[in-house]
């Protein structure tokens, strides 16, 4: 019963720290608009200055897929 209480807390702490983590390195949001014909166009908003993450090997980024010109 002690090893699925302390399991349940491992994992619990875990999660957590993987959070903090994620969100430490989330530097912004990559736009993706599907709308055009002639493809798919990418637009990266960044949420913190470009010094700040520079040198760093990994970022988070949050996707957002949205259609942004109206289809006649």
């Amino acid at each position: 019963m002690w090893y699925m209480i302390i399991f349940a807390i491992g994992i619990i702490i875990g999660s957590v720290t993987s959070n903090i983590l994620h969100l430490k390195n989330h530097i912004g949001t990559l736009r993706m608009d599907n709308s055009d014909p002639d493809g798919t166009y990418l637009f990266l908003e960044l949420s913190k200055d470009i010094k700040s993450f520079n040198k760093k090997k990994r970022v988070v980024l949050t996707v957002r897929d949205k259609n942004y010109i109206s289809q006649k």
